[in-house]
């Protein structure tokens, strides 16, 4: 017998929150095949590959965030719940890819690759086995991963196109500034933070073209 969840949202919040995903969905689905099919045509190979990580991760993400908070089945949604929040390291450690093997290149865009992708595998670990055990180190370090790059800024003021910078750490702001709602209580909250994560993928997505088109 199927156990249904009571909407916690009202109605005008729920249609708020999934207009968001359905934008979110479309965004990642439309710029993952303009961006592949663009690269593929227009750059080197070596370009194009950091990329893969970077659109599976964006996709993931945002079909996975979807699918968890617009099903309101109890079990399917708890397994959901583990996966739409593991999925977070995996878009942060992909975007850190093509920024940091194109943009920064050398040993440098290496290392800030593989500290990322070492983040990202702890807390999907994390995230997949133990996820009501320790959630502020949850979210400690989807901020610690994702700030990793101040560690590299003046490389990456150097070796990154001007704006592309600009828009990485406008992205960066605008996610840390959307946790404000995550974890808040007031109306429309939900939808707010979706539409920040939303407009700071967006801001990630240019600079990456940026950076690959530089």
């Amino acid at each position: 017998m199927s156990v249904r969840r009571a909407p916690e949202l009202s109605m005008a919040e729920q249609i708020a929150d999934g207009a968001v995903h359905v934008l979110g969905v479309v965004f990642a689905a439309a710029g993952t095949a303009a961006l592949l099919t663009w690269a593929i045509m227009a750059v080197p190979a070596d370009r194009v590959w950091p990329l893969i990580p970077y659109v599976v991760g964006l996709v993931a993400t945002f079909a996975l965030s979807a699918a968890y908070n617009m099903t309101f089945h109890t079990r399917i949604r708890q397994v959901l719940r583990r996966f739409d929040h593991a999925a977070i390291y995996l878009m942060i450690a992909g975007t850190y890819t093509p920024m940091a093997i194109i943009g920064l290149g050398g040993g440098r865009g290496v290392a800030l690759a593989a500290a990322a992708w070492s983040l990202a595998a702890f807390g999907i670990v994390l995230k997949l086995a133990w996820f009501h055990r320790w959630p502020r180190l949850g979210f400690a370090l989807y901020l610690a991963q994702g700030w990793l790059g101040a560690l590299a800024v003046w490389p990456m003021v150097r070796s990154l196109p001007p704006a592309a910078t600009i828009l990485i750490f406008a992205g960066g702001i605008t996610y840390t500034l959307g946790t404000v709602f995550h974890h808040g209580a007031m109306k429309y909250a939900t939808a707010i933070w979706h539409g920040h994560v939303l407009a700071a993928a967006a801001a990630h997505y240019w600079a990456v073209v940026l950076i690959v088109a530089a």
